[in-house]
């Protein structure tokens, strides 16, 4: 079975796995659903403010959020250890293996919350996502979920595959996330993982076509991407 988690922004249809990150997860309480993965914002902190570090700030309302919502949610609720991503701006990121897997040795001693490590890479270089595994399997063994997060900005697709496939190998027993995978990857990566999130059903699927504007567009186009997500993976599909 393969999950496609998401966030129905302003459709507030019933979904059962939801995407939220720490500047907006209080839209957890408009949905029913079974199962929620909490990010840490890297695409506000990363990209949009263009920063380096995650403001001090940050880290303690995530440690602090992390447990709240952990106990209110209890069972339904995985909480990414903040990572550091280098697809958004390749290079500007520095260390950001060593500052991930250092987060990771943190976070997962804080009890109570059902963390998601995350496997992270120099951007597109698939030599640095092995020795990112290789340094996460050492510390965290056989755990029973992990993350990548260095494909969701890459389009390179033998990339995005061989990350997948090296997940896998090393993380066999593990419920293995995509964080952005490509819709178009999905079909080649679909027997490694387990699932996998993206936001991209708001924009159209014909080139030139007007992105949803509406709240009657947003829903058909929901509705239109988890048809084809479906069509893609088959009866593998958990919904």
């Amino acid at each position: 079975m393969v999950r496609f988690y998401t966030l129905p922004v302003d459709v507030y249809v019933d979904y059962p796995w939801l995407l939220v990150n720490f500047f907006n997860y209080k839209k957890l309480r408009y949905f029913r659903f079974k199962h929620a993965i909490l990010d840490s914002g890297v695409n506000r902190i990363f990209f949009n403010w263009r920063r380096d570090d995650y403001p001090p700030w940050v880290l303690n309302r995530i440690e602090f959020v992390a447990q709240q919502l952990s106990e209110i949610y209890k069972g339904r609720l995985w909480v990414t250890v903040p990572d550091y991503p280098d697809d958004y701006y390749p290079g500007y990121v520095k260390n950001n293996v060593e500052r991930t897997i250092r987060n990771i040795e943190k976070f997962i001693s804080i009890p109570g919350v059902e963390w998601l490590p995350v496997i992270q890479s120099r951007f597109q270089d698939v030599f640095s996502f092995y020795e990112s595994c290789e340094r996460l399997k050492s510390l965290i063994g056989n755990y029973p979920r992990v993350a990548i997060g260095t494909v969701c900005k890459s389009r390179k697709l033998s990339f995005i595959i061989d990350c997948c496939k090296i997940a896998r190998k090393y993380f066999p027993n593990s419920w293995i996330h995509a964080f952005g995978l490509t819709l178009n990857a999905l079909p080649k990566v679909k027997k490694y993982i387990n699932s996998w999130d993206s936001l991209a059903w708001t924009f159209p699927r014909k080139s030139g076509a007007a992105s949803c504007k509406n709240k009657d567009e947003r829903i058909k186009f929901f509705q239109a991407y988890i048809k084809r997500i479906a069509q893609v993976v088959g009866e593998g599909f958990e919904i």
